[in-house]
């Protein structure tokens, strides 16, 4: 219900502070929801804004369990997450 404020907040954060992608890509990757794609999904498009505002170094600290969960997603059964997995990466 509150997802879409929480995730401005949090997109918000990561601009003002360069060392920030980092903390918010791994509790992301962390809680990464199982077996509800309408989660994955809304995960995968905040994933998106994060990384938009993330800096090369910040993403090479990350970048290896983040492809990890890409290709989960790439190999999801639900549609709509290997669809939005696909036109967002």
């Amino acid at each position: 219900m509150y997802h879409q404020q929480l995730s401005y907040c949090i997109t918000q954060f990561v601009e003002k502070d360069c060392r920030l992608p980092y903390t918010v890509i791994k509790g992301l990757l962390k809680y990464w929801p199982i077996r509800n794609s309408t989660k994955e999904v809304m995960c995968l498009g905040e994933l998106e804004e994060i990384l938009e505002a993330t800096q090369p170094a910040e993403f090479q600290k990350c970048m290896v369990p983040l492809f990890r969960q890409i290709a989960g997603c790439l190999n999801n059964s639900h549609f709509q997450v290997i669809l939005t997995t696909h036109c967002t990466f």
